[in-house]
């Protein structure tokens, strides 16, 4: 590691102080640590600012929540570089570490690391006229739901190109095994393995008997198309992708692009999970 970004959220109380601390221990190790010009000043003599983004760096560490994390991936499949997440949130499911443990940072310099490739997934808009691909992969979900709170979506589900559940409902749901512990989760949806590439479909308030997460292997081409009057929406980890009119479609399938994460521990996701939730009970 010789050339490692720290990203900050600066919304989060203490971002600043535990970015200086990073860069320190950075610095300490002979590698070089790299802030946005923004953040120069906090940690004058520890890093080295730029202006535009190190696409050549070895690491990127995102200082944050989720939401943080999950922004700065799209940097890092770009960049093809994993990522390491400190944890200002609240459940920081997708961090690494906790602030009061970034001794273990030392660790990036021994060795002593391993690197997790997640799956991503890739949504594209299609109708008459042309195909419309999203810019970013989700490390989570992507999210087909009707634009407004009133009213009911009406959409078929189709499976590699076979007919499989038409839904009246809120929207649904299709996650990777990661976003599995996220909006889905709370939607009712199962937990799946990290182990386990899939794709997770899970309907959101559904008008209807069936109300079952469906779980897809990784090569499935799943399509949604809009059979009702109200225009749905698309969103990708939370952020708008596109809309769909009447009769469009919009095809989710496994992206060829990975999420690579670095880890420490070789840590049971499962004992992670729920040590995060005991967290939130404890809050």
């Amino acid at each position: 590691m010789k050339k490692i970004v720290i990203i900050p959220n600066q919304n989060k109380e203490g971002a600043l102080d535990v970015m200086c601390k990073i860069a320190s221990i950075i610095s300490q190790n002979g590698a070089e640590a790299f802030v946005d010009n923004r953040y120069l000043k906090y940690c004058s003599g520890y890093a080295t600012g730029y202006s535009e983004f190190i696409y050549d760096c070895d690491l990127i560490i995102v200082i944050g929540g989720d939401g943080s994390v999950i922004d700065a991936s799209v940097q890092a499949v770009e960049c093809g570089v994993p990522i390491l997440g400190v944890n200002l949130g609240n459940l920081g499911y997708l961090a690494e570490i906790e602030p009061e443990s970034l001794d273990s940072l030392n660790k990036l310099f021994t060795g002593e690391y391993s690197i997790e490739d997640k799956m991503l997934l890739t949504a594209k808009k299609k109708n008459q006229e042309k195909e419309m691909i999203a810019s970013r992969h989700a490390v989570n979900d992507v999210i087909i739901s009707h634009e407004s709170y009133l009213g009911v979506a009406e959409f078929m589900l189709i499976a590699d190109g076979e007919e499989t559940v038409k839904y009246r409902a809120d929207g649904i749901i299709f996650s990777t095994p990661a976003g599995s512990t996220a909006y889905s989760l709370s939607a009712g949806g199962p937990v799946v393995d990290h182990g386990i590439n899939s794709i997770l479909a899970t309907p959101i308030c559904p008008h209807s008997f069936f109300n079952r997460s469906i779980i897809f292997n990784e090569n499935s081409k799943l399509t949604v198309k809009n059979t009702g009057k109200s225009q749905l929406k698309i969103s990708i980890d939370g952020r708008l992708f596109e809309t769909l009119e009447n009769g469009e479609e919009c095809v989710i399938t496994k992206s060829e692009k990975s999420l690579k994460m670095l880890a420490f521990n070789a840590n049971n996701m499962f004992s992670t999970l729920f040590s995060k939730m005991k967290k939130i009970e404890n809050i």
